[in-house]
């Protein structure tokens, strides 16, 4: 029998692994020193680091996978480990932190030009600034932080980060020590000096800040707007001062105008109480006497049956016929009267179904000595407001020539006496 003899197997396989599926080790700290070194061969010359970041670093080093790490150690000179030290305490000076105040701008400009540059590296920057807020207790100084908040405010103006991240100032550990109030301050002064105050409301409001800004100061006695704004005042930022104060007569408006609600809308309300409510309220400078009169009309034709109704019933006109001595005590100069028919004008063109009660209200006060005949003549000839004023002064040339009619009549009996 004859037949070729096997040949001897090695027993076992071995599987080929391929390139493509080999996982490369995922090493922030070799990055790090390696863009560390680069950094300090420059030095702090920001026109030769941002070169370096944009033709060299990007040419020899892998940048977009380790982005976060690059941008730790711009920022701060070092990676951030999860409780905000910096990881082995291994850190350069060529960062934002350590910059002079007067150099932020400049340095911030790096990473402007960078971003523009490298598309990709946008949506990080913002976390990484969100990440840096929450740990910025640990691992920043009162200056440094001032640094950070100046350099946020630039990074805002230019649209490269979105303004949610400052919601993170909100945080419980953040308000201790004033930490959040001392960036925000430096975020603030930056920002008027770049650009104006209406510009920075617009942006707290994207934020989900509070207008008044309470929600940055420590709960208790400094998170009081009289606190605030002398603190403000204290830190020679005036816009913000004007702000505050803003904010607390909106406050004031908005108290004020339910306050007026619960009087005209309870069944059982005291006129002298919402008298004395309304004095106090005035003479304390939280609302003003117009606005005062306004709010009190406003209620009282919105409280009632009539109100949304297509047209106006006889009950509308006794309801307001039974604050007139309130209106009286209020409006008791000429312009004030003046202040008062425009204010009704203006709510009558703003709401349709009120459009042609006005000759009648302006007629119901007069009857109840509430709108005196000068104002009302005044009123007609020159001082009236722009809004529907082609309706308005249509509907009172009757009694306007009516008033003016009997003036002249008393005249004439007077001088025939």
């Amino acid at each position: 029998m004859s037949g070729k003899a096997l040949k001897p197997t090695l027993s076992g396989t071995r599987n080929k692994t391929r390139k493509r599926d080999e996982k490369e080790r995922y090493e922030p700290q070799v990055f790090r020193d390696a863009i560390i070194a680069g950094l300090e061969d420059v030095g702090n010359n920001h026109d030769q680091l941002l070169k370096y970041l944009c033709d060299t670093a990007t040419g020899k080093l892998d940048v977009k996978r380790y982005g976060e790490t690059l941008l730790d150690v711009l920022f701060v000179g070092g990676i951030i480990s999860a409780g905000g030290a910096i990881e082995g305490n291994i850190r350069t000076n060529i960062c934002l932190i350590r910059q002079e105040p007067d150099d932020i701008k400049s340095f911030t400009n790096i990473f402007i030009q960078f971003i523009r540059r490298y598309k990709w590296l946008q949506n990080r920057l913002g976390e990484e600034i969100r990440k840096i807020i929450m740990v910025m207790r640990v691992c920043l100084s009162d200056e440094e932080r001032c640094l950070l908040g100046s350099a946020t405010a630039l990074l805002l103006i230019e649209g490269i980060i979105p303004p949610t991240l400052l919601s993170g100032l909100t945080q419980d550990h953040l308000l201790k020590d004033e930490v959040s109030v001392m960036y925000a301050t430096s975020l603030f002064r930056t920002w008027l000096q770049e650009r104006d105050m209406a510009s920075l409301t617009s942006t707290l409001k994207k934020a989900s800040l509070d207008p008044s800004l309470q929600d940055i100061f420590p709960i208790g006695p400094k998170r009081s707007l009289d606190h605030i704004e002398s603190y403000f005042k204290e830190q020679g930022l005036n816009e913000m001062v004007q702000h505050v104060r803003s904010q607390r007569a909106n406050n004031n408006r908005k108290v004020f105008v339910s306050r007026i609600k619960l009087f005209v809308n309870d069944d059982e309300y005291n006129t002298s109480e919402l008298s004395v409510y309304i004095k106090e309220a005035t003479d304390q400078g939280k609302v003003t006497q117009p606005y005062a009169m306004q709010t009190l009309f406003s209620a009282i034709a919105n409280s009632g049956d009539w109100a949304g109704s297509d047209s106006i019933p006889d009950d509308f006109y006794k309801e307001l016929k039974q604050y007139s001595a309130l209106f009286k005590e209020i409006a008791k100069t000429h312009k004030l009267q003046i202040d008062f028919m425009n204010k009704i004008q203006e709510f009558c063109y703003d709401n349709i179904n009120f459009l042609k009660t006005f000759h009648k209200v302006i007629f119901m006060l007069y009857n109840g000595n509430v709108l005196e005949e000068d104002a009302i003549v005044d009123w007609y000839k020159s001082s009236h407001s722009t809004k529907g004023q082609t309706e308005f002064l249509s509907q009172m040339e009757k009694m306007v020539n009516w008033l003016e009619n009997a003036e002249e009549e008393e005249d004439s009996d007077e001088d025939e006496e």
